[in-house]
């Protein structure tokens, strides 16, 4: 299994109190995100991506997993399954980009992810009245409750201590899929989310 954080020997490399505001803000929702992203092969998934204009990205080669400063409270609001498949995605999406990962001294960026969700409901109102003579009146209202999801990434320059850049996807949470639709459902929204990564100046 790959790790979900980074080894103990970088454990003091951002300060305590910096990593658990870090933590703090992340949810904890305890979501499934096996769930996946969207019906079809990232159709109607928003992708998006915001960073530091300042930063040069073009000098950063290496990355390391952000490790909590207190593991047993740290959730990226999703189960142990999805966050594993993230994990592998994103590593492969850094690799194939030429970014290696760092297996001494201080890497360039540290990687983290997360899940936030949030209720939706679809409110629908159309006439039912209408006939051979014209309108007799009538309606019908249908309610449609789903719940949206979305992924962010979060690369961190070590450097400045500071979020560096930050690419999310947004769409509808589904069910009912198989473990080896919900491995490429994953892989399909982190590539496009890391497609935006590095960025253009």
């Amino acid at each position: 299994m790959a790790p979900l954080y980074i080894m103990g020997f970088w454990k003091d490399f951002l300060k305590e109190e910096e990593l658990k505001m870090r933590l703090r803000q992340l949810p904890i929702l305890g979501v499934m995100f096996s769930l996946a992203l969207a019906a079809g092969a990232c159709s109607g998934v928003k992708f998006n991506s915001d960073f530091d204009p300042s930063i040069d990205f073009g000098g950063m080669r290496t990355y390391a997993w952000l490790e909590a400063a207190d593991p047993s409270q740290a959730s990226r609001g999703m189960d142990d399954f999805t966050e594993r498949r993230i994990i592998t995605a994103l590593e492969n999406q850094l690799d194939s980009k030429g970014y290696r990962k760092a297996t001494s001294g201080a890497p360039d960026l540290l990687v983290n992810f997360y899940l936030t969700t949030e209720q939706k409901m679809d409110v629908s109102t159309y006439n039912t009245g209408w006939g051979y003579y014209g309108w007799y009146g009538g309606t019908q209202t249908t309610v449609r409750q789903w719940t949206e999801g979305t992924l962010v990434i979060d690369l961190i320059d070590t450097a400045e201590k500071d979020l560096a850049w930050r690419g999310w996807a947004q769409g509808e949470l589904k069910g009912e899929l198989t473990p080896e639709q919900r491995t490429k459902r994953v892989n399909d929204v982190v590539e496009g989310i890391m497609r935006q990564f590095p960025p253009k100046s």
